[in-house]
């Protein structure tokens, strides 16, 4: 429209912006009837006493089982009900300024370029029970591409071997995935100490043809699926219930699951068929540090007790390294506009004193 025909029509005699033209009452919905709004304190009231999820998807979920004949509003509107109806709380939103973007974090080239499903893995800080001394552990998985999951379950201790036996039980459930990213703890990346060695977690993964993939150390954003999550975990389970044995903690937990697949509508993907030959990798994701005791380069990431001096451009960005084990080499790239570029290969060889861990795949 002309900006003269705008002052015209805004000076018009006829334009009274008083008079409510709708075609309905004001305060009154012009689809959706009392009955609906009855239905929806209804299911919310039921979700809030016996499910673990409460808020608008969960009610439009719940709708579909009660009254399966009859189309739930759209999910906009029953969220504006519920919040009508004072059965929500406003959120605060988190200040996104997007600075992992900015920096270059590998997230197309994880998540898209290397191709198959992701799946990170992580435990979950210690919990306690009132008069017990011993802290409750629990492992939590978590898809971040559709079909989305997340799953826990609780574990002796954050341990190698309860990392791999969750990880076998987890397989055997829902699917194998491709690559498994996890953060870098003892009981994942092994020892703190010995150089360019192969851990147990890597080995169990590379014997079933799963890649793993270790997150920036001391950077939970790297780990945002698993850790959003976690957050999840402890609003919806921990602290919503008052646990007084391991007993009822594994009932409510096998609950919690259950409703969490439901709500996530989780469907075991087909394995695809692939004739692909499988070559043992390790990915690591790792900022570049600066180590101002150095000349010249600066700049230096650390990968299995390691240094890797980079060029002093890249001090600050996040880049990815890949250690493909049978040609005993490292390949670090940098990820702009989506496209992974290599900044510097060296040869990367193998611990001697891990090398009998790499019989079968190598």
């Amino acid at each position: 429209m002309s900006w003269e025909f705008v002052l015209r029509w805004t000076r018009s005699q006829d334009q009274d912006f008083l008079v409510d033209r709708r075609g309905w009452i004001r305060g009154k919905r012009r689809v959706w009837t009392k009955e609906t709004e009855k239905r929806i304190r209804s299911i919310h009231g039921f979700l809030s006493e016996y499910k673990s999820y409460t808020g608008s998807y969960a009610v439009v979920l719940e709708w579909r089982k009660r009254h399966p004949d009859e189309e739930p509003p759209p999910l906009r509107t029953v969220t504006r009900i519920m919040k009508d109806l004072h059965l929500s709380t406003n959120r605060k939103r988190r200040n996104r300024r997007g600075t992992a973007k900015y920096l270059l974090y590998p997230e197309h080239t994880i998540y898209t370029l290397l191709g198959g499903r992701v799946l990170e893995a992580d435990f979950v800080g210690h919990k306690f029970l009132r008069g017990r001394s011993q802290p409750v552990n629990f492992i939590g998985f978590s898809f971040k591409k559709p079909p989305r999951l997340r799953y826990y379950q609780r574990v002796e201790a954050q341990t190698t071997d309860c990392f791999i036996a969750e990880c076998k039980r987890f397989f055997e459930h829902f699917e194998k995935p491709d690559y498994v990213k996890v953060d870098n703890c003892m009981a994942t990346i092994g020892s703190a100490n010995v150089k360019r060695s192969i851990s147990r977690t890597m080995e169990f993964l590379l014997q079933h043809h799963i890649t793993p993939i270790f997150a920036v150390p001391g950077k939970p954003f790297s780990q945002a699926s698993i850790e959003g999550n976690n957050s999840v975990f402890a609003k919806k389970f921990w602290n919503k219930h008052t646990f007084q044995t391991l007993a009822e903690i594994d009932s409510q937990l096998t609950k919690f699951n259950q409703e969490s697949q439901e709500y996530l509508s989780y469907q075991k993907p087909p394995k695809p068929h692939s004739d692909k030959k499988f070559t043992p990798r390790v990915y690591f994701i790792r900022k570049v540090k600066e180590n101002p005791n150095l000349q010249r380069s600066k700049g230096y990431i650390e990968i299995l007790n390691e240094k890797i001096k980079l060029p002093n451009a890249y001090i600050n960005y996040y880049v990815l390294a890949e250690w493909n084990l049978t040609k005993q080499r490292i390949t670090i790239r940098i990820e702009k506009d989506q496209t992974p570029q290599t900044i510097n290969e060296i040869p990367f060889k193998i611990n001697e004193k891990s090398k009998n861990r790499c019989i079968g795949f190598i």
